[in-house]
């Protein structure tokens, strides 16, 4: 009885390392992930693939790259930088539909509520050619656009530009506004909408 015991002992041991030995190893950096196949420590799987967080990583939103880093076209990068074009870009609250004035004076800041407009204005002394401006608000969380004014694209020039949107009502979270010229990502920044 004790042999047959030791025996059995053996063989399920056996088993044990067999099956250890046909495991998965956890993924690296770039390859795939998911249900089947989890990523090595300290990686997270984004879009079915392992992601450091680094520069080229794979990611959905700023949230998944390294402090300081952006997510552009779903991989990690530095931030865009307008400096070549503009000298300056402010973002603004406003009141919604009406124009700048003495009456609706631009107040600089990256939380909004959604009875506010968003004010865009842009300082352009440098000496570049006219281009085309447009912005997106991208969802923070999902990496959806929920506004873009991308179809009615503006002509900016030399000097000093602006343009405004209203927030709809059923927009409240977080998102990236990005500005785009000569539809070159220049400048992101996160803004808060709560109701």
């Amino acid at each position: 009885m004790k042999k047959s015991l030791f025996f059995f002992g053996l063989i399920i041991a056996a088993l044990l390392l067999v099956g250890a030995g046909c495991a998965p190893k956890p993924a690296k950096v770039g390859e795939a992930c998911g249900a089947k196949k989890i990523c090595d420590t300290g990686l997270k799987c984004i879009s079915n693939l392992c992601s450091s967080g680094q520069i080229g990583s794979a990611c959905v939103n700023y949230k998944d790259c390294q402090s300081g880093l952006y997510c552009l076209k779903s991989a990690c990068a530095n931030p865009p930088s307008y400096k070549k074009y503009f000298d300056k870009i402010t973002i603004s609250k406003m009141k919604q539909g009406m124009p700048p004035g003495p009456n609706n004076i631009p107040v600089p800041t990256t939380e909004f509520k959604t009875t506010d407009a968003i004010e865009i204005d842009v300082v352009a002394t440098k000496d570049v050619a006219a281009g085309t401006i447009y912005y997106d608000l991208v969802n923070s969380t999902t990496g959806e656009i929920e506004m873009s004014s991308a179809n009615n694209k503006q002509t900016g020039v030399r000097g000093n530009w602006g343009t405004g949107f209203g927030i709809p009502g059923n927009l409240s979270g977080d998102y990236d506004l990005n500005l785009y010229f000569n539809d070159e990502l220049v400048y992101t920044t996160p803004i808060t909408i709560s109701k």
